[in-house]
């Protein structure tokens, strides 16, 4: 009977049974990574900000490197962007920068987080269309408590990361300091070898939080500062990053703001022009287990100097955007229902913008209004002791991400210009996912029809441009994992068409294949070696310039020794040396620098924890 039970808890969960809980929740402190009570594997994985791909790459969620050290974008079943919204204990935080160098994952404070919860379904408060990844904060601690971590790493990447936390009195106060270089290949070959940087810049990022618990009430400050993190994705590098934010909590009922100011040029490459921008975004919201809205600004002026010629940009116009939903939550004849239904106002503070929209897209405004809802029905069955399915069916509508709304970039006569369509349509998605688990095997198949979702297009006027426009696309996959005692493996595939064009949808994850071996505990070691098979991709969306990436193994190895409150490991990460890059390295928006991005050859990440 108790069997069924967790049976029952670890199908619901899969089958986004929508209470407040989703897909997979991993508890990020203790030794194993578990969805509630079923555990998925019970080798130690650092939360560390450059290794989040160990958590935020199971169940077809995957991470984009855009940079070096921490600066990884979120993935899942062919979403990506603000279809998946990042949240920290319900505080949305949203980019400052259009090409998201400070992707919201950049925000987690590991010393802080208890656990992520990764969320497939878009009919929750704060979800984007495709999702939410939430991290949650550890609750101070009454007695002393420390806590501390420190990471070398050395071979491919070179770099310090050390943190360390004080609680007592339910309050807590953090610290984190990191610096380090970029990476080399597998061929030894540096930034400033490949990719034409002046030289290979020193990363440096400083991090600070407090915590504390009153009674009912909680409340948090922090602030983080990073500077010279390269981008060579990109024509521009990271200059520096600065972010503070707050909350104050009665209740499960939430009052948070968060500001970031981001500026990025490329001044660290050589060349006879200058690219600036300068961007800034404050998000205010208030937030409880039914409700959600925020007020969120954002504003980002640009500067293009070359061969004389200034270009000077209301990149993103001081765009002012304001949401508000409710949600809904019961069961009815063994059937978990939630529903959800909000506003969307978008204005912005320089309508003059609207004259450099109207040269590429019709029906530009000022202004944009839209009408958001979610409705999610999911059913659980246990047939056996070993043996159960469930099946979920959503449909759901967001808002057009902002930037696609809004952006505007004029450049020089021989690139193309950036133009946001104020007049989009919203996305409406429609989905069926089933999953089936027979003892330590689950099967997870889905598919997702999306009716206007936004994608890049190229036009062409009195100049060439690249903006966007809605399209119909539908996203088919699976998703098979294997967990045992001393196996887990891990089959995700994705296929999308764009059925308007009639052509692949870009930017999709091709089939990958992971096999992790655990070797049996002994006097407090653990052992495991990983296997990661990337397939190729060869559906590419060649009207937006997207080309196909080979296929490529890596193989990683790691110890951990534990005894008392302190655990040493050592990881080596691709060890044969592979030469390689990911398929999502390559972006495709008109800052991109065109390049493909080659992988860290081997490297080794040394860890030391004490009290975590």
């Amino acid at each position: 009977m108790k069997f069924k039970f967790i049976l029952f808890l670890f199908l619901s969960v899969l089958m986004f049974a929508q209470e407040k809980d989703s897909i997979k929740v991993y508890h990020l402190e203790a030794v194993e990574i578990v969805s509630k009570k079923v555990a998925l594997s019970d080798r130690m994985y650092p939360m560390d900000k450059d290794n989040l791909g160990v958590v935020l790459n199971n169940n077809g969620f995957n991470l984009i490197r855009k940079g070096v050290f921490f600066a990884q974008d979120i993935y899942s079943d062919g979403f990506k962007r603000d279809d998946i919204n990042v949240v920290v204990d319900g505080e949305r935080y949203h980019s400052a920068c259009p090409n998201r160098m400070d992707s919201p994952l950049t925000r987690v404070n590991p010393m802080d987080m208890e656990s992520v919860e990764l969320s497939k379904s878009g009919s929750l408060n704060q979800c984007g269309l495709a999702g939410k990844v939430e991290f949650r904060r550890s609750a101070p601690s009454d007695a002393l408590r420390v806590k501390s971590s420190l990471t070398y790493q050395a071979a491919a990447m070179s770099g310090i990361d050390g943190a360390v936390s004080v609680e007592k009195s339910n309050h807590r106060i953090s610290f984190r300091y990191a610096e380090g270089l970029p990476y080399e290949d597998a061929e030894s070959r540096k930034f400033s070898d490949l990719y034409g940087y002046n030289d290979d810049y020193k990363y440096k990022l400083g991090e600070v939080s407090f915590l504390g618990e009153t009674g009912e009430m909680k409340y948090g400050l922090s602030g983080a500062y990073n500077e010279n993190i390269s981008f060579p994705y990109l024509m521009m590098d990271e200059k520096y990053n600065r972010v503070s934010n707050g909350f104050v909590s009665y209740k499960g009922h939430k009052a948070y703001f968060n500001y970031t100011s981001h500026l990025m040029d490329n001044t660290l490459r050589p060349g006879g022009g200058l690219m600036v921008t300068d961007a800034k975004n404050l998000t205010v919201g208030v937030t409880g287990h039914f409700y959600d809205f925020y007020y969120r600004n954002w504003k980002a002026d640009n500067q293009i100097l070359a061969m004389g010629n200034l270009f000077e940009n209301n990149l993103i116009p001081g765009v002012n955007n304001a949401a508000f939903s409710l949600l809904h939550e019961m069961n009815y004849f063994g059937l978990d229902l939630s529903g959800k239904v909000g506003v969307s106002y978008f204005d912005i503070a320089e309508p003059t913008t609207v004259s450099f929209y109207d040269k590429y897209v019709s029906d530009a405004n000022s202004t944009a209004a839209f009408v958001t809802f979610g409705l999610n029905a999911a059913y659980t069955k246990v047939l056996s002791d070993k043996m159960g399915y469930g099946l979920i069916a959503e449909v759901n509508s967001e808002a057009p991400q902002t930037e696609a709304l809004f952006i505007a970039v004029g450049k020089p006569p021989a690139k193309p210009d950036w133009s946001g369509n104020p007049g989009l349509n919203q996305p409406l998605k429609a989905g069926l996912r089933a999953s089936f688990i027979y003892d330590r095997i689950n099967f997870e198949v889905f598919g997702n029809y999306v009716s206007n979702y936004v994608s890049l297009t190229k036009v062409m006027t009195t100049k060439a441009a690249l903006t966007y426009k809605n399209i119909n696309a539908y996203f088919a996959g699976v998703n098979i994992g294997f967990q045992s005692e001393y196996i887990d493996s891990e089959l995700n595939y994705t296929y999308a068409q764009n059925t308007t064009d009639d052509r692949p949808v870009a930017e999709i994850q091709p089939l990958q294949l992971k096999n992790t071996i655990k070797l049996p505990e002994f006097s407090g070691i653990n052992i495991f070696i990983r296997h990661t098979y990337n397939n190729a991709q060869t559906r590419v969306d060649e009207f937006l310039g997207e080309t196909s990436t080979s296929a490529f193994n890596k193989f990683d190895a790691g110890v951990s020794y534990s005894f008392s409150d302190v655990t040493f490991s050592l990881e080596a990460e691709n060890i044969t040396n592979e030469l390689y890059y990911q398929h999502l390295s390559y972006l495709r928006n008109p800052f991109a620098s065109g390049m493909r991005v080659f992988e860290p050859g081997t490297n080794l990440r040394m860890n030391v924890r004490y009290g975590m």
